[in-house]
């Protein structure tokens, strides 16, 4: 759902419907929005009304999910997670086809016919429903239901470093407010895999495994649980998709080292699928998110003399209100914090 704007409202009345018609349906929700506006740096009542929007639209959307996952950088240009991508913020569908190309990465379990124990596929492994993957994911002793959306696009080959970076260093946060470098012991890992390439070839999927699986072995903090769903088909880029992916960006999606072309994007017509690798990850390095929401709240709307407390009295909230979301937020951090003490201790 898009969060931003009048549409945080809309969402937060439909979740509503949707948890008391269906009282036993876990719902996972994506909180996406796409890149800020630039906002007058003399005006104070613009960012008092942007960083108070996020929190209040926050704290209204969490209590009617089993896991919430924000999704939505800044400046998705020039970020971390679009190396091998020629995104322009203002244009539109830019922002919005990294965004849906994540979520339909990661959603692929959710879509595979699963298999008994004892049998296989050649084409798919690791199908997982939405309730398996919130008791994976929340069900664990800290009960995290915020979860941080990483993103290979396109995934790097499985042979070996290709640009100096392995899958699992490539896949790279789409969750503001995110840290870096956090090692924590208790993290959960969701992770899928499309159409990754091995040695100029498409990788079989018990290959995919096993090279991933042995990834997870020379880092130096492995998750304490993690979960690997693996298609060999890859992302078919459709002819309508907009011409993101930079000139070092193949056909079939692989990495190479030289530009390919002259021309700084390439669009579907050069570019006809690629291999992609979503995570979804259950991490202390959430913190930051959850205490700027939790520190907006209170300074900025709670507080005596809090400088958008009538904004939020415009916006129809009682104070009472926003005393029991800047609570359900602090409980957010205080289980996470703890958590993290404790990794530290060890």
């Amino acid at each position: 759902m898009d969060d931003s704007g009048g549409f945080s409202s809309v969402a937060a009345d439909f979740l509503e419907n949707i948890a008391d018609e269906y009282t036993n349906t876990p719902i996972l929700l994506f909180s996406v929005r796409g890149p800020t506006p630039d906002i007058n740096p003399e005006s104070r009542k613009q960012a008092v009304s942007r960083d108070l929007h996020d929190a209040v639209s926050f704290s209204r959307l969490s209590p009617y999910c089993k896991l919430i996952v924000p999704t939505g950088l800044p400046r998705l240009s020039g970020s971390k997670a679009s190396r091998f991508l020629n995104i322009v913020d203002e244009k539109p569908y830019h922002c919005s086809a990294v965004y849906a190309a994540a979520l339909l990465s990661i959603s692929l379990p959710f879509r595979m016919e699963p298999v008994g124990p004892t049998a296989s596929s050649s084409y798919v492994s690791g199908a997982m429903d939405v309730n398996e993957v919130v008791q994976m994911l929340a069900g664990q002793a800290r009960q995290n239901m915020v979860q941080i959306l990483d993103v290979a696009m396109p995934a790097p080959s499985l042979s070996g470093k290709q640009n100096e970076m392995t899958l699992l260093e490539n896949l790279l946060p789409l969750t503001p407010d995110v840290a870096e470098n956090v090692e924590d012991l208790q993290a959960v890992e969701f992770m899928t895999v499309l159409g990754a390439l091995s040695e100029g070839h498409r990788a079989s999927v018990s290959q995919v495994r096993d090279l991933v699986h042995a990834a997870f072995q020379h880092i130096d903090t492995r998750p304490v649980f993690f979960h690997l769903a693996v298609s060999l088909c890859p992302l078919p880029i459709p002819l309508t998709f907009p011409s993101i992916f930079s000139n070092l960006v193949g056909q079939q999606g692989e990495l190479v080292g030289s530009p390919i072309s002259e021309s700084s994007s390439r669009g579907s017509l050069d570019v006809h699928s690629i291999p992609m690798a979503a995570r979804l990850r259950s991490s202390s390095a959430v913190l930051p998110l959850l205490q700027s929401r939790l520190r907006n709240l209170h300074g900025l709307g709670i507080q005596r003399g809090a400088p958008g407390a009538q904004l939020l009295r415009s916006w129809g909230f009682e104070k009472d209100e926003l005393e029991e979301m800047g609570e359900m937020l602090s409980k957010m951090v205080v289980a996470l914090d703890s958590h993290q003490i404790s990794s530290d201790s060890d």
